[in-house]
């Protein structure tokens, strides 16, 4: 204990420990609080997210079982059938068409516009040659449909007829209108068909310049597309649609484009292909729920998007969309090279532009579904989770995130609100634990008065207490008054424990009991129990030989060498008189073997006998009786009282013993019939002895000397 510690009155220390106490209990429960308060909050922004990921992950998927069911319904359609037969017809035909100086030279005006706009945005070689169509029929087709069409860029489906008279034109004026629809009508970018055969496009609506090209040997025999139609070549499975990942497809200046295609089939023949190119919109308009983040429950900075297995975006970004500048000059500020963040910029997307290396992306590529706290692509702490998508030929993952910084405002708030409301708690403490001290130190003052004048006399102290305060003083006058008390109660317990065993001397522990609690004119009845009496012969005998002290002395030991078999067996002594000694066994402790245990007890004492009289080279006997039925029993006389048992059974026990038959144990025809059947006896032959009115049976003998 310090020095200033001592010195410090009551009611400074209880003022103290009021406010210690107070504040660190304030502390806990705040703290306590807070964390509970921040996982569930947290808990609950995560399975928030979770059903907004379940919800895009069931739309996302739902979206492309829709687009393969209806490329799938597309590709057995009669129509689409006969067109796919007639653009093949006409385009041969036009094979054997002779070119003229100004379709080459129109043609490549216009590649050499498209090259340049191609390596705005991919790093590409500035080579028209390299796109320049290789066929006959690509150059034709794209002069008479792209370079002499008078529409714009974007816009040359208009065209429904070149007017050029070629059978390609007639079948192009016939079914373009309804193929047109179809795309428009389902949402898709642009719808081809292909000889699968020879590799040639022989129809596209928006007329791109991959229009009428070889997927097997032209400019893009390395895309997607190209990579569908093998793949659509030798495809088992005709009737079903097969999916192609995002690429950054040249024909569309290298913007990102995936597609879903299906063989189509005239009879038993396979005759070409039908493909889709895949709505990028529509996937967007999913995933940012048409840039409606607050609504779908993400907040200000909450957004699910999609990831490839190349760990690329399938679909944008909320924060590219929303500050397109800002996002751009985010990512070259952790470290994005800045050809990257351009090229982001000039295609106008982040499919295909960035990386998404997470912890959540990796897991979820695995196979697993978690919610976490992650670093998401941005370098920011986020709640994400996420899951593998199950859509067919595509590897990819679904996330849904939210910014931490933007999950733990209502916590912060929570934490800056409590740290006021405990500032002014322990304020109030503070108050209230001097009001309390006061008030609790004037009966302790009263009380260390009242006991110094109570223990006046010469008392020495125990109890070490140094301080100079009111505990010190009231701890002398407690350890005078202790000590008084001490030596009176171990007198006291002295003298009731010497009375105690004194009592035990002369009735059972169970009647001391009930004796000690008041209670007079004690007497029971026992309707079932068994009895023994044991008499010690040659005791007599022995005295005279060895004298009275030592006799008492061996009589003393073989008593207690009983008093424990008894305990051993569940026997309760009555008493010992002289040489006698009395026990029961089921009186108060009811039971229904207590014929065994009793004779099981006489067994022991026969054998204990036997081996005490070769311990002390004697010679003595035992004569045992046993009974079995209703005992009386109870304290008799008043001033000198004596615990005794009563009855016929006590009558009929004693009268066994004085048959006086050395070491056998003579039984009632009670206790025979209960024990007849675990061991042997024989009817006693009385002789001369005297006749009791029972029948007398009899266990064995055996020597009891040396």
């Amino acid at each position: 204990m310090s020095i200033s510690s001592k010195f410090l009155s009551i009611r400074s220390r209880l003022m103290l420990m009021l406010i210690l106490v107070s504040a660190i209990s304030a502390m806990l429960l705040i703290y306590v609080g807070y964390v509970n308060g921040k996982n569930a909050i947290n808990q609950s922004i995560f399975n928030q997210l979770t059903s907004i990921k379940a919800s895009k992950k069931y739309q996302i998927e739902s979206y492309f079982r829709e687009v393969g069911n209806i490329t799938e319904v597309l590709g057995s359609n009669e129509m689409v059938v006969q067109a796919l037969n007639d653009f093949k017809k006409g385009f041969r035909k036009i094979g054997n068409t002779q070119l003229n100086a100004e379709c080459s030279k129109q043609l490549s005006v216009h590649y050499d516009d498209f090259v340049d706009k191609v390596s705005q945005n991919m790093d590409i070689k500035n080579n028209p040659e390299l796109y320049y169509p290789n066929t006959v029929e690509a150059c034709y087709l794209q002069y008479e449909y792209i370079v002499e069409n008078p529409n714009p860029a974007g816009e040359k489906h208009l065209l429904q007829d070149a007017k050029d008279g070629s059978d390609y034109s007639v079948a192009h004026q016939r079914y373009h209108q309804y193929l047109t629809d179809v795309i428009i009508k389902f949402g898709f970018y642009d719808i081809f068909l292909i000889d699968l055969e020879l590799g040639d496009i022989v129809y596209t609506a928006y007329k791109e310049t991959d229009y009428a090209t070889n997927l097997y040997t032209g400019p893009y025999k390395e895309s997607n597309l190209a990579e569908l139609a093998r793949r659509l070549r030798s495809n088992r499975d005709i009737k079903k649609a097969s999916f192609i990942d995002f690429d950054n497809y040249r024909p569309s200046y290298g913007a990102p484009a995936a597609f879903v295609g299906i063989p189509i089939t005239d009879g038993a023949e396979t005759v070409g292909a039908l493909v889709l190119q895949m709505p990028v919109n529509e996937i967007n308009k999913i995933m940012t729920g048409n840039n409606n983040w607050k609504t779908d429950g993400l907040g200000d900075s909450g957004e699910t998007y999609l990831v490839g297995e190349d760990f690329m975006m399938r679909s944008i970004s909320r924060f590219y969309l929303q500050d397109t500048v800002g996002y751009t000059q985010a990512l070259m500020d952790i470290g994005i090279e800045k050809e990257e963040v351009d090229k982001m910029y000039r295609i106008g997307t982040t499919i295909l532009n960035q990386r998404v290396k997470t912890e959540g992306v990796r897991e979820a590529l695995t196979g697993k579904s978690e919610t976490k706290v992650i670093e998401d692509y941005r370098y920011v702490p986020v709640l994400s989770s996420y899951a593998p998508l199950q859509i067919p030929d595509l590897n990819w993952v679904i996330l849904s995130e939210i910014d931490e910084a933007e999950a733990n405002i209502p916590i912060d708030s929570f934490k800056k609100k409590v740290f006021i409301a405990l500032c002014i708690m322990i304020l109030l403490v503070t108050f209230l634990a001097m009001y309390l001290a006061g008030r609790f130190v004037q009966p302790i003052e009263k009380l260390s008065e009242g006991v110094r004048r109570l223990s006046a006399g010469d008392y020495s102290q125990e109890i070490d207490i140094q301080s100079k305060d009111e505990f010190g003083e009231l701890a002398s006058s407690f350890n005078e008054m202790t000590h008084n008390i001490e030596k009176q109660q171990n007198v006291i317990a002295s003298q009731s424990l010497e009375n105690e065993k004194l009592l035990l001397n002369f009735i059972p522990k169970q009647i001391a009991d009930r004796l000690q609690r008041g209670e007079k004119n004690i007497a029971d009845t026992y309707p079932n129990a068994s009895l023994v009496v044991i008499d010690i012969a040659g005791f007599s005998e022995l005295t005279s030989k060895i004298g009275a002290e030592e006799s008492v002395n061996l009589l003393n030991h073989l008593v207690e060498t009983f008093d424990t078999a008894a305990e051993k067996h569940q026997v309760e002594k009555i008493r010992t008189v002289g040489d006698t000694y009395f026990a029961a066994c089921g009186m108060f402790y009811p039971r229904l073997d207590h014929a065994k245990k009793i004779f099981e007890f006489a067994l022991e004492l026969r054998q204990l006998t036997a081996q005490f009289n070769i311990n002390y080279n004697i010679q003595l006997s035992l004569h045992i009786g046993l009974h079995s039925g209703e005992v009386i029993a109870g304290i008799v006389g008043n001033e000198k009282f004596n615990y005794d048992l009563w009855g016929q059974t006590v009558n009929q026990v004693f009268s066994l013993k004085d048959l006086k038959e050395d070491n056998q144990i003579l039984v009632s025809k009670e206790v025979y019939q209960k024990l007849q059947e675990q061991y042997k006896f024989e009817k006693h032959t009385l002789g001369d002895s005297p006749k009791p009115d029972f029948e007398v049976w009899k266990y064995g003998e055996v020597r009891l000397k040396s």
